[in-house]
Order: structure tokens, then sequence, then C-alpha cells
């Protein structure tokens, strides 16, 4: 029953971000030109009382708009090697920011020229909007939040995003926490594909700050996001069909998960790579896109899943946090493709990988760690639960070097007409005599069909895994 009210909220989220005439929803309506139908807001003033001879005060004081900070979420983008970094800071530095403030008419036009429509958000919208969000950590960063302000300030920046208002007066004078709350927002929501940043814009009045305004970066048109929200929605349902048959949490997620991976190319630089239209429509992407897809497909099933962001090896990196039957779990699907990893690894004569790697499938926090580092900032979950983690699951987690127990592993892989076994040591030790006995003595070919000449293999000794090729030539590409 809980996994059902889940998908509802999934489903009612949808029809409040795509909504044309929600009568509970002012502002949302669009006019037969194609703008807002709501009033635009006019410039505020303020008179001051005036004394002695100025009869009527001094003159009306506008008010001055800057643009004083523009965020980027946490996306991934190229260096100049090619390789996927992270920004360190997501939003302008303050030399970026600090320059002359213009006029509120020359600072507010779209790009139709007319004069932006700020909008105040309406107390009862946000309830409706928190009303549709969350059960427990459902959402993840929104469940963290406990002061008032803090979870006004989320559903402002949300409701704004999901509404693709121009411009949203908040109920913040810190463009600081505007970063922070947005960064929440998009690590929680990754159904808002149409947006790469925001522009945070103060008002001041003779110098002093009076309020601030939130626009979000939008990279289509209504019209475009709506058609292809359509389309995504269309793609998510081929998928989710077969994963609603795959038995619990963690069979759900395994079947997204190589679905997943089989289903798409690591490519730098191809389209919509920091959202989930990369994968679900183009087939090709990087790890955010990747770590966004998953994300979302699991959220659709009523999997809580967060986008978690980070380094690996100096390098900026994407990967997700699953709840899998009240579990905590990392997964890492850009690590699980082939198409990623082919140029790693070793192995005797093994010069490609299984389509699909588990080796951070479903890994506690101290096995991510040993390669993954996450990014300040983030409030993430210990993960210690061994339950679903894949080798374990799977019934290919040794733990001793008995050779017996060994053999049982290729016995098995080659009854299921399997052409790898992959398998995975309980430590660092059990992994070296099992490296002894099956590489250095050579006794592997006990294990493979008798016209095997060669064996080919990758062991990870981070993860303390092996992966042999049951047929020979197999693990050549």
């Amino acid at each position: 029953m809980g996994r059902r009210v889940r998908c509802f909220w999934i489903f009612s989220l949808c029809v409040f971000l795509s909504a044309s005439g929600c009568g509970r929803l002012p502002g949302i309506g669009r006019d037969a030109a194609g703008g807002d139908s709501a009033a635009e807001a006019s410039v505020e003033t303020e008179a001051e009382s005036g004394s002695g001879g100025d009869v009527g005060g001094s003159p009306s004081v506008p008010e001055a708009a800057e643009d004083i900070s523009r965020g980027t979420g946490p996306e991934l983008t190229e260096d100049g090697s090619g390789e996927e970094t992270v920004p360190e800071e997501t939003a302008a530095s303050p030399e970026q920011a600090d320059r002359e403030a213009a006029s509120s008419e020359g600072a507010g036009r779209n790009a139709r020229g007319e004069e932006k429509t700020e909008r105040e958000m309406p107390t009862e919208d946000l309830e409706e909007l928190e009303g549709l969000l969350l059960e427990d950590r459902f959402y993840y960063h929104y469940s963290l939040l406990t002061a008032p302000e803090d979870k006004r300030l989320y559903l402002e920046i949300l409701c704004s995003l999901l509404r693709l208002d121009e411009r949203t007066r908040l109920t913040t004078d810190d463009a600081a926490q505007v970063e922070e709350m947005f960064g929440r927002v998009m690590a929680d929501h990754p159904e808002i594909f149409y947006v790469d940043g925001y522009t945070c814009v103060s008002y001041t009045l003779a110098g002093e700050l009076v309020r601030l305004a939130f626009e979000g970066s939008y990279t289509m048109t209504p019209v475009q996001i709506e058609n292809t929200r359509t389309m995504l929605e269309s793609a998510a349902e081929s998928w989710l069909a077969g994963a609603a048959a795959a038995g619990d949490d963690y069979g759900k997620v395994k079947y997204l998960y190589d679905r997943l991976i089989t289903h798409t190319e690591y490519e730098l630089g191809c389209p919509d790579s920091q959202n989930i239209c990369s994968v679900l429509l183009n087939g090709k992407s990087v790890c955010q896109g990747y770590a966004k897809t998953l994300q979302y497909l699991c959220q659709k099933l009523g999997i809580p899943a967060l986008l978690v962001t980070g380094r690996v090896k100096g390098q900026g990196h994407a990967w997700d946090l699953l709840m899998l039957d009240g579990e905590w779990y990392y997964a890492d699907p850009t690590w699980g493709d082939a198409s990623y990893r082919q140029t790693e690894g070793t192995g005797t004569g093994a010069v490609s990988f299984p389509a699909v790697n588990y080796d951070y499938f479903c890994v506690t926090t101290e096995q991510l760690e040993r390669t993954h580092e996450p990014a300040g900032g983030q409030s993430l979950p210990v993960c210690s639960a061994a339950a679903d983690q894949y080798y374990r699951r799977e019934g290919l987690y040794l733990e001793s070097a008995d050779e017996a127990a060994v053999a049982a592993l290729f016995v098995l892989a080659a009854a299921q007409g399997k052409q790898t076994v992959m398998f995975q040591c309980a430590s660092s030790q059990i992994y070296e005599e099992v490296y002894r006995l099956l590489i250095t003595e050579q006794k592997v070919f006990a294990f493979l069909p008798p016209q095997s000449r060669t064996a080919s293999y990758v062991s990870f000794e981070e993860q303390r895994t092996f992966c042999f090729w049951l047929q020979e030539g197999t693990g050549n590409g």
C-alpha cells in the first residue's frame, strides 16, 4: 500500500508541474499569445517624507535590480583534457557578482522584450506542493530540513521551477542560502530536466537590500518542455514495465541498473548529458545523466533515491544513494558500464569487460569510499547494510579461499549458461590467497572447460573482485 501511495505522489507532482489551468494555482495559466496570464508586477517605489520648504517630500526613489548570483547546480562539464569535472562553486564568484547595478527596467526584460513578471508565492500553493512531496525520506534533502523558513525557501524555489516562473520573490535575503536550497532541489528532483542554473536578483533601495528574487535558467520553451516530458514519460513507462515484475526493491533496481547500462553508451560531449533526456531519449550520456536517470526511475517506483556528487581520482563524478527494503546503499551505474571502464582492470589476455559490472552496485560507505569521495556539504547517511550487496545477495561472496568453494562458483556459472564467473572476496587476505590459487598457481584451468589453453580475466584489487571468462577467447572482445 505504501508503494502505491508513493507512486501516486510522483504522478500528482507531474500533474502539478504540467497543469495549465489549475484553479488553485494562480499564475500557471498562459494567455493566447503565450504570455503569462497574471498581471505583470510594477517596480515598487518609496516616498520619503520631507521637511522645511520641500512640499510633498523628496522624489520617489526606484529600486535597483542587480543580478548577484548565477548558479549551475551540481553540473559536470568537460575540462581541457576531456575529463568530467565538477565546478567547485555553483554560483558566480563575488568578483563576478560585484558589478554595477542596472535599473529594474534594464535588468528585468524577458526574451520577448517584455518586463519580467515577479510573483510572490502564495502560502496555499506551497502547502499544496508540500502535500505532494514527501513521506519519511522520499525526497531526501527536503526531509533533512527542520526550520520552517528553510522548508519554505526550498518549496518556493521548487514551485518556481515547476511553474516556469520568470521571477519569484523569496522570503530570504541570503543569496548563499538560495544557492544551498537550489542545490537541494536539483539533487532531489531529476524530473526537472529543463533547468541548468538560476539567477538571484537583488532589489536595493537607496543602497540597502530590500529583497531577493529567483529566476530559473530554462533550457527549453514551455512547449518544448511539455513535448519532451511526454516523450520521457513514454520511455519511462517502457522501462518500468519490466521492473514491476522483478520482485522486491533489490530486484527492481537491478533490472533498471542492467537496462540502463546495456542501453546507454558513455560519451563525453553528448547532448543533454546532465539530465535524464540523454539516457531515456538519446541513449548516450555521462555520469550525471546515468545517475539522474536511475534516480528518476527509482522514484517512479516509490524507491527513495538521491543524486550524490563528488570526485574520483581528482575528477568530478556523480552516482546514487538508494533505499532498498528500508536500508541505504550506494550505486554507481557509470562505473558499471563497460563503455566507461573499458581501459581499466588487470589480467592476462583480458582486454574487455562484461557488459555490466556490479562492483559498485549496492555497496556500503566503506566500499564506496575506497575510490569515491563525496563532495563536502552533503548530509549523507552511513550505508552499512549487507543484505542487498550484490555479491552477497547473488551467492558470489567468498568468505574463505577454500578451493572447493571457489570451484563451486565456476560450476554454478556454467550450469546457469553464463559466459563469465564473477565473485568478491570478503577481505584483502582472501583476495590475495585466491589470486595465488587461481593465477599464480594457475589452478583456474582445473575449473575451465578442458579445451581452454588461456585464461581471460579481470581483477579489481580495490573491491576484491574477479571476473573469469568460461570459454576461451570470450574475454578478448
